[in-house]
């Protein structure tokens, strides 16, 4: 099938393009950024998803089958404007514009595991599961994820922290205070739910492949996350240098403390993730 791929020059869109060539796909990348290539079966058009005008004319010159959006601004280091007004435009205009130009194409949005907001702790949370985002991230990939079930035929991966074994920023805000030196254990340590992008790769591929049930997947790794093993691993190439340890009790403490005075904002949101880290079915 013809496959287009939003944020195809991405960590995870370039590594999605690979695999969907592998598998005998052609692709039709979008992305702002670099320059265009025309291939046999892969060309890129650098394209503002603003302009959807352009992406429709892609889109039908192309003969598109399937649509994969995975194009979003997250939490990028160094970036200069992460105001709302930012978000909404990337994470829910463009999208919006996307989902427009699929019309009555199969598409896979790719959302994110934040829009669950605060979780108690207590039952695992579901693709149905309510859900209370707080972050500018979160709240966008929420608003999105509604314009998307207006499509047809759609379905929506919320992906659990991506990481690869080169890039581990996403997992490492787990165990880290300050990277690369001081990392932090709370109590015996934390098990988190995470996503190897080989995984999630190999779970969009597929899904080009099969059908489009209008249904919400958490797509993850199917072992957790225990914090003193990466720990460990970081000290043995030359990180880590200083681990602080902080007894369960005190961060609980000061988690419910904190939260009881603040409310449910965006940093005390971090604490949360500590506290009582994410379970999904």
């Amino acid at each position: 099938m013809n496959i287009l791929v939003t944020g195809a020059k991405g960590m995870i869109g370039s590594q999605l393009v690979k695999g969907l060539l592998e598998a005998g796909h052609s692709v039709v990348g979008v992305d702002q950024a670099g320059g265009e290539i025309y291939d046999d079966n892969y060309r890129c058009y650098k394209v503002d998803l603003a302009d959807k005008d352009r992406l429709q004319t892609i889109a039908n010159a192309n003969g598109i089958d399937r649509i994969i959006h995975l194009a979003a601004l997250a939490h990028k280091t160094g970036e200069a404007d992460l105001s709302w007004e930012r978000y909404k435009a990337i994470n829910v205009d463009c999208s919006k514009n996307v989902f427009e130009v699929a019309g009555d194409r199969p598409t896979l949005f790719i959302s994110t595991v934040d829009v669950f907001g605060f979780y108690d702790g207590k039952e695992p949370l579901g693709g149905q599961s309510p859900i209370r985002p707080v972050s500018n991230y979160g709240k966008s990939k929420a608003m999105a994820e509604e314009e998307c079930k207006k499509l047809p035929h759609y379905t929506i991966f919320r992906l659990s922290p991506v990481y690869t074994n080169e890039i581990k920023r996403d997992i490492q805000k787990r165990y880290y205070l300050k990277y690369p030196n001081i990392a932090y254990r709370v109590g015996k340590g934390s098990l988190y739910e995470v996503l190897n992008i080989k995984h999630g790769i190999i779970a969009m591929v597929d899904w080009c492949n099969g059908e489009t049930n209008n249904n919400i997947m958490i797509i993850k790794d199917s072992e957790l996350m225990w914090t003193p093993d990466c720990i460990k691993m970081e000290k043995e190439e030359g990180r880590a240098k200083i681990v602080l340890w902080i007894p369960r009790w005190i961060a609980n403490t000061t988690y419910y403390f904190l939260k009881t005075i603040f409310g449910e904002n965006e940093k005390i949101y971090l604490l949360n993730k500590v506290v009582h880290p994410l379970k999904t079915v």
